[in-house]
């Protein structure tokens, strides 16, 4: 969306409405203003009445004029979902994206708005794409209001994206860690998760409504009473007597995130979690933090400082800090105003944003018609002309889409036929995965084989020709067998979910006197550990890996001595009594080591 120099972030809960303003300035930014204005609701009022009069409020408060806002749905109006799409044509993202959206999201879906973020997915190779819905009469109410109280409302977002938008930009964590936000609000909570450039986003069940009747059912009051209870506890030294009061809540709540961190884990089973990032006013209440700390094992950390965004002079430092426990969605929102945020979601129509800056340039048109008063009748005109290339602009492009609108039909039924045939191929990768495994196995360790075999050379008594009693020529070591242990039944789709043990099988003749057998033993030893992934499989393997297997994990397993009988053969021998030419075997027997060694794969997927 289009970056603004200062922005509004709107944040509208249930109980309040939290706003934060922030200046950017190259790559400084300013939080210059915060506010809190409470909606009180009348005993049987109308609660959309309630939320309109302390917009107003905050509105007139504030002053925010011709200052852009963007305001957040909570995760209660949205659909969310996350899918996974293979890397595509930049070209053709928004394209394929539109068809999975139209496969996933409920309902008509030309009644409803939507966005999407893409990033990376943990395990690599593919992209996770959150996608966000919501019906447009809920755009339309949020933007009437909006413009009822004065407020220039440019985009909507999602809590959960901009709570996640605020910690990404200002919070300092290690790159290569997985960092979790939770975020209670009074009808919904958001969990989410990022790394680098990746983020995934859940919600929960449980939320502050809940604890809030917990404190009903205790105390025997009404929703509002329990309510306003529950905001006003703030002494410490009744935190055990609080959370005994809602141990089952929290016991729901904790069971809940514990979930959904073991289902991340089980997507990216290299993740690195160690902190959880907590917001909202439900950790207000004395001993919450503490509780989570302890139930979850994860280092809690509240918002409590910022890190990169300033604060203005003119704002009391140590008041905005206090608040920002409340504020991370608002701030967050902000951020994306003025193009500091990661995620860019817009659930405004795209025909008001048209409009929006066409308006926009027409307003410029005028104010260099003001600047420019020695040429005004020239400039006038100029400006009307502007006037209507915009109005013709809009008027076309709105011609273009509706003359365009069978082709556009045809074309998505023709690509509606692809996606399914897309999921259904990819079914059989892992199918491939496996097949390929096993064909590198084979090559990689016949080939380390034979290149020890090469450099050793023949062994044997080269002096006296076999036919007269001397040793063959034998190779220095010969491979016996190679084994890829098997998968339990239905895991032939899933081949590189766990590590798989490799066994290789050699022997080594021992000709006496010729054969170093310790050095080829040692060589072979070498070569397995150096046989390299081959470029199909490398996908599917640990960063920066290079060997098919794990290094530090081939060892040799055991090499007995024994006699081996083979039979050589002179297909020269001449027979002394009837002077033909035959082939003649002999039996004979040698000492060889039959060494045995073990290899382990450990796979990009079973890395921990």
């Amino acid at each position: 969306m289009q970056r603004y120099p200062a922005c509004w972030g709107l944040d509208i809960g249930h109980s309040s409405i939290k706003a934060a303003q922030v200046v950017r300035s190259g790559d400084t930014v300013v939080v210059q203003a915060y506010t809190i204005e409470p909606i009180t609701v009348p005993e049987n009022g109308d609660r959309e009445e309630a939320v309109l009069k302390a917009l107003e409020q905050l509105s007139q408060r504030e002053e925010f004029g011709s200052t852009p806002v963007i305001a957040a749905l909570s995760g209660r109006q949205v659909f969310s979902r996350t899918i996974n799409v293979p890397v595509l044509n930049p070209k053709t993202v928004d394209r394929m994206v539109e068809l999975e959206a139209r496969q996933h999201i409920p309902g008509n879906f030309d009644e409803v708005e939507w966005a999407f973020h893409m990033s990376p997915s943990a395990e690599g190779g593919s992209n996770d794409v959150a996608l966000f819905a919501v019906k447009r009469e809920v755009i339309q109410e949020m933007m009437a209001k909006c413009k009822k109280v004065g407020i220039d409302l440019v985009g909507v977002s999602v809590s959960s994206v901009a709570l996640y938008n605020f910690v990404r930009y200002d919070q300092v964590f290690p790159e290569d860690e997985t960092v979790i936000i939770l975020d209670v609000g009074a009808e919904n909570t958001d969990l989410v998760f990022y790394q680098g450039e990746s983020v995934s986003m859940a919600s929960l069940s449980v939320s502050g409504n809940d604890i809030t009747k917990g404190f009903m059912r205790k105390f025997r009051v009404s929703f509002e009473e329990a309510e306003a209870l529950k905001r006003q506890v703030g002494d410490s030294r009744q935190a055990e007597k609080i959370i005994k009061v809602i141990e089952g809540t929290l016991g729901d709540l904790t069971s809940e995130i514990q979930r959904r961190i073991g289902f991340h884990k089980s997507q990216a089973p290299n993740a690195k979690l160690d902190n959880l990032v907590i917001s909202g006013s439900t950790f207000k209440l004395p001993g919450l933090p503490e509780y989570l700390a302890e139930r979850l094992r994860y280092t809690i950390n509240i918002l409590e400082d910022l890190d990169k965004v300033k604060v203005a002079p003119g704002l009391e430092r140590e008041h905005f800090l206090h608040d920002l426990q409340s504020l991370g969605v608002a701030m967050g929102l902000a951020l994306q105003g003025v193009g500091a945020a990661k995620a860019d979601i817009n659930l405004i129509p795209t025909q008001d944003r048209l409009h929006r800056i066409l308006k926009s340039k027409r307003w410029a048109a005028v104010a260099a018609v003001v600047l420019l008063g020695s040429a005004f009748a020239a400039q006038y005109l100029k400006s009307e002309t502007l006037l209507r290339e915009n109005l013709e602009l809009e008027q076309g492009i709105r011609k273009f889409d509706e003359d365009h609108k069978k082709d556009t039909q045809q074309a998505k039924a023709v690509l509606g036929k692809v996606v399914p045939t897309a999921v259904d191929l990819r079914v059989f990768q892992p199918m491939g995965h496996h097949l390929g495994l096993a064909t590198a196995v084979v090559d990689g360790v016949s080939q380390a084989i034979a290149g020890v075999a090469l450099r050793a050379g023949p062994i044997g008594d080269a002096t006296t020709p076999a036919d007269k009693g001397g040793d063959p020529l034998l190779q220095a070591v010969y491979l016996d067998a190679v084994t890829l242990d098997s998968l339990p039944a239905g895991a032939v789709f899933r081949p590189l979910a766990q590590p798989r043990r490799v066994t290789v099988k050699v022997r080594i003749p021992m000709v006496e006197g010729k054969s170093k057998w310790q050095e080829v033993r040692n060589q072979v030893l070498e070569a397995l550990r150096s046989v390299a992934v081959p470029e199909s499989l490398k996908p599917q393997f640990k960063d920066k890996s290079t060997t098919l297997f794990d290094s530090s994990l081939v060892r040799l397993t055991s090499e007995p001595e024994v006699q081996s009988g083979f039979q050589y053969i002179n297909e020269s021998y001449i027979d002394p009594v009837t002077g033909d030419g035959r082939e003649d075997k002999q039996p004979r027997t040698i000492k060889e080591r039959r060494a045995e060694f073990e290899c382990l794969i450990s796979p990009k997927e079973a890395a921990k």
